[in-house]
């Protein structure tokens, strides 16, 4: 990654370009193409590395679970240690790397007050929120009526907290009891088969549907009884506003950048923690009453509309490049 962010910091220099506006990096969250370049800059950060500075499911640098595989052998143990002191140094390196690529920016923007407070935990540098927006017109509200049914959307790995969600329907009782439908592009194969495994033993209806089409995806949303929310401290959340512009309310716990985007009473209801009897008590209100469903969802479009659309988050972008750039 450094290779690449020294030459498209020479393509830049040579391009006479005004402004560096930089994005997140699938594979080092921030990026280094910052430090190649002398002309303003800022970037857009969804977060920090989250795997240095959250438990998910342990921090990296912590003690191993077990002390020692080889405790009769001090040959091998000492290689353990060593082991475990070189890939402690690489988490380092990455980190201080990391630290210093964010400082190179004039600006950092960010997605949430939730987000901001993550950047200046980790690096100690200020950002700016600069909040997303959505397409209505690419999320719309689709033909049909509401159906017993709950669904969310979102890569089926370990961050978004399948387990959550199961247990919450579980609890509900059998003769009323939704199925869950779970829309992803991506998904962990390990997960996936742990997941569906959760899901016979709890006698939850558990769909997962891989790389739906964007009709099939908004059909799905829009009949939904409500859009069930529950990854692990998800820094924004794009895709409970996506689920009200189609026409649906949000079921979420109270965590991360959710609390930003979900009204309670208006687009959606908040649980305050992950007690699967309390998300349950939520999501019964919709699965039960369709047509509070279908009232609630179209109040929550009105709300996207409203609060939320994207060309307002492109005027918001377009003045912190212009500010900067003046600079």
């Amino acid at each position: 990654m450094l290779i690449h962010g020294s030459q498209c910091g020479e393509a830049i220099r040579k391009g006479g370009f005004d402004i560096l506006f930089a994005n997140s990096c699938t594979l080092t969250y921030n990026t280094c193409i910052g430090t190649y370049v002398d002309i303003p800059s800022l970037i857009y950060l969804q977060e920090p590395y989250r795997p240095f500075y959250e438990a998910s499911p342990r921090l990296p640098w912590l003690l191993p679970q077990v002390a020692t595989r080889h405790p009769h052998n001090p040959f091998k143990r000492s290689a353990e240690r060593c082991r475990d002191l070189h890939r402690n140094h690489w988490i380092r390196l990455q980190a201080s790397e990391e630290f210093r690529w964010a400082r190179s920016y004039n600006r950092i923007l960010c997605n949430s007050q939730f987000s901001r407070e993550s950047i200046l935990r980790a690096y100690n540098l200020d950002s700016k929120v600069c909040y997303l927006g959505i397409d209505t017109s690419d999320f719309n509200v689709s033909d049909g009526e509401k159906e017993s049914y709950v669904v969310s959307v979102g890569g089926l790995h370990y961050g978004k907290r399948v387990e959550r969600a199961l247990h919450a329907i579980a609890v509900i009782p059998q003769n009323l009891r939704p199925p869950l439908k779970w829309i992803g592009n991506i998904a962990d194969p390990d997960y996936v088969s742990a997941m569906h495994g959760l899901a016979a033993d709890l006698g939850v209806d558990f769909q997962h549907i891989v790389r739906a089409s964007d009709q099939e995806l908004q059909q799905i949303l829009g009949r939904a009884a409500c859009f069930l929310y529950t990854p692990f401290l998800e820094p924004f959340g794009l895709a409970p506003l996506e689920a009200n512009a189609c026409g649906t309310a949000v079921v979420a716990i109270a965590e991360g950048g959710v609390k930003e985007t979900i009204v309670p009473g208006v687009n959606g209801l908040l649980a305050n923690d992950s007690d699967p009897e309390a998300l349950a008590e939520l999501i019964l209100r919709f699965t039960l009453d369709l047509g509070a469903a279908k009232r609630m969802g179209l109040q929550a479009r009105q709300h996207v509309m409203a609060t939320w659309p994207v060309e307002s988050a492109i005027d918001r972008i377009e003045h912190h490049l212009l500010q900067v750039s003046n600079r």
